[in-house]
């Protein structure tokens, strides 16, 4: 699976480009200084991807400020080849989703083109933020399993439509009651969310384990648990009778409490809790393990590799994580941002380097 072609206008402060990547050759490079774009290729790959943006939930942030509207087209070369595309409209606000020229949901959108993302924040905020957890495990299952993706998707809807219930009963608008529909669809959904997190974990468990070992360069044993904040994941009734004990903290909040929007995952080195023993290093070697065994399960589950996208990460990696990391992109097709040229001197593949300046692309 590699990009063939890319085509972006109106997006953020990218000037219009079109874009033809050479399929023999495996690293595209975008240099330029902080501010002028060099992210925004990035997250323009990612949407075509993920339908979705790393970095807002603001359909409108997309769309440069002088137009009406973004387009961003990306041609998958693949068994079946693919034509992406996304526009986002600001007036009426809306995005729309192509695939060969056909409007598609998300859920028949996502998991085309199959992508994993590594960016600064990954190494920064792993140890402190569950979301950022979570999400690695549903980008994961989203481009792995559709029916995981829709599972995920009607959940989601659930969970708005019961929080905008809870807000009316607080408000005496509405009764207890008319929550018990919503709560039905909160335990199946969440259970089937639950349980396929926790099969994800066990296959990824040696893998992750073998690749920190490597890129630690230690005998440290590394384990992953999932956390679920319901407990047991397999018992409809339990998770039922959870919520209703919890209903009075869900009307004040108004907010669902429990669910897997809310579980974790927690990282044990030799069965110490990373987040109160674990160095900075350890949790650059962990995030790296992490991003390379979904890269490894993608290709194992797919037979295809995903493209790889990585925004500006070299300058926080060392030499040796800087090594293995190059070694990790050989055979992949990997589009890179950084501030500086001379951080690619250790990659010994051919590779295609762009400059990125106020928005424009030159080769």
């Amino acid at each position: 699976m590699k990009i063939s072609h890319i085509k972006i206008k109106g997006f953020r402060n990218l000037k219009p480009l079109e874009l033809k990547i050479d399929k023999d050759k495996d690293v595209f490079a975008f240099i330029g200084s902080n501010g002028h774009g060099k992210t925004n290729l990035l997250e323009a790959i990612y949407l075509c991807a993920l339908s979705k943006s790393f970095r807002t939930r603001t359909n409108s942030d997309l769309v440069n400020f002088e137009v009406d509207f973004c387009k961003i087209e990306c041609a998958v070369d693949m068994e079946d080849p693919k034509i992406l595309e996304i526009i986002v409209t600001k007036e009426p606000p809306q995005k729309v989703l192509k695939v060969n020229g056909v409007k598609r949901n998300a859920s028949d959108f996502i998991g085309v083109l199959k992508a994993v993302f590594f960016s600064p924040d990954d190494l920064s905020e792993m140890a402190f933020a569950p979301k950022l957890r979570r999400r690695y495990l549903d980008v994961m299952l989203s481009q792995l399993d559709h029916e995981y993706l829709n599972i995920l998707l009607r959940y989601q809807e659930v969970a708005r439509q019961r929080n905008a219930l809870l807000k009316k009963i607080r408000e005496k608008l509405a009764k207890k009651e008319e929550l018990i529909f919503w709560d039905e669809q909160i335990a199946d959904f969440g259970l089937s969310i639950t349980q396929k997190r926790a099969d994800l974990i066990i296959q990824l468990q040696d893998l992750i384990n073998t690749m920190y070992k490597s890129i630690s360069q230690t005998e440290d044993e590394l384990k992953i648990i999932y956390q679920s904040n319901i407990g047991e994941f397999d018992d409809k009734q339990s998770f039922l009778l959870k919520m209703t004990q919890n209903i009075d903290r869900d009307i004040a909040t108004g907010t669902t409490q429990l669910g897997p929007h809310r579980d974790d995952l927690q990282f044990l080195i030799n069965g110490h809790d990373m987040v109160y023993f674990a160095s900075r290093g350890e949790w650059r070697s962990l995030v790296l393990a992490l991003k390379f065994a979904e890269i490894q399960l993608i290709e194992n589950k797919t037979g295809e590799k995903p493209i790889l996208l990585l925004d500006d990460v070299f300058s926080e990696l060392d030499e040796i994580r800087q090594k293995y990391l190059f070694e990790a992109i050989k055979g992949t097709q990997t589009f890179i941002t950084t501030t500086h040229k001379e951080f690619l001197d250790g990659l010994d593949v051919e590779r295609v380097v762009y400059k990125v300046g106020h928005g424009e692309v030159i080769i």
